[in-house]
Parts: structure tokens; C-alpha cells; sequence
């Protein structure tokens, strides 16, 4: 594995990709002009050659899409978008193989809302009722 200090090549990333994410990588690529790619732990920085911010490739997720319009017309169809709270306001989308996901494409990873122990209502997914 190259250290946090040393370029990457395309080539590179695509080997670090799980293969089923790596159509979706690609397109992201030919649709965004990158100057540089560097490793940054658990992710691959990919300078934008135009100056906007980084985008963040993981093996599931590419953060750092200016808006949502950017990330669909780069991403394509069929993949779920989301507003990013890290780096907001940028965007970020899942691809078809990441760890929210159970492998399924409508299958998402979702917060429940539990029972309060003591009026029984609702609690919000703090967990603190609103109402006791």
C-alpha cells in the first residue's frame, strides 16, 4: 500500500475499488478533471484540475460533489446521493457495493426509532423522549 505522501495513478485507484464500484469510479473520472490522487487513510484524495474541492473516494462512497446536479449527471442513475454533513455543502454518493448497503441496491442502512420505557410514545432517534 503507497504511504499518505505518495501520488497515485488512475491505475492505482481502480485496484484499490472493489471491481463492481469500479464503472461507477471510472465515470465519476471521465466526468470530473483530477490533477492528483493521494492516499488519506481509509480514502483516496482526488484533486479536482479546476480548483473546486477534493473529492474523497472510499471503496463504497465519493464525497466532495459541489451540489447534488454535479453527482447525479457524474455518478449516473440508479445510485443514492446525500447531502454531505462533514464537508457540507458538498455532496457525496454511495455506490453500488459499501457498507450501508446489505449488497442489495434499495436496501439502506436506517436509524429506528424506539419505544420510550415509560409513556410508551415515540422517541426521536436521540433516544431522549419528548415527552417525559
Amino acid at each position: 500500500m503507497k504511504d499518505s505522501d505518495e501520488p497515485m495513478t488512475v491505475q492505482d485507484l481502480l485496484r484499490r475499488t472493489p471491481v463492481a464500484n469500479r464503472p461507477t469510479v471510472s465515470r465519476i473520472l471521465e466526468g470530473i478533471p483530477i490533477a492528483a490522487f493521494t492516499l488519506a487513510g481509509s480514502y483516496v484524495r482526488a484533486d479536482r484540475a479546476d480548483g473546486k474541492p477534493p473529492l474523497r473516494i472510499a471503496s463504497g462512497w465519493v464525497n466532495g460533489f459541489t451540489n447534488r446536479d454535479e453527482a447525479v449527471v457524474v455518478g449516473g442513475p440508479g445510485l443514492e446521493y446525500w447531502a454531505s454533513h462533514e464537508r457540507a455543502p458538498l455532496w457525496g454518493v454511495w455506490m453500488p457495493e459499501n457498507s450501508a448497503r446489505d449488497g442489495s441496491s434499495t436496501s439502506r442502512r436506517r436509524l429506528e426509532q424506539q419505544q420510550c420505557p415509560n409513556c410508551g410514545g415515540l422517541m426521536p432517534l436521540t433516544n431522549v423522549c419528548d415527552f417525559c
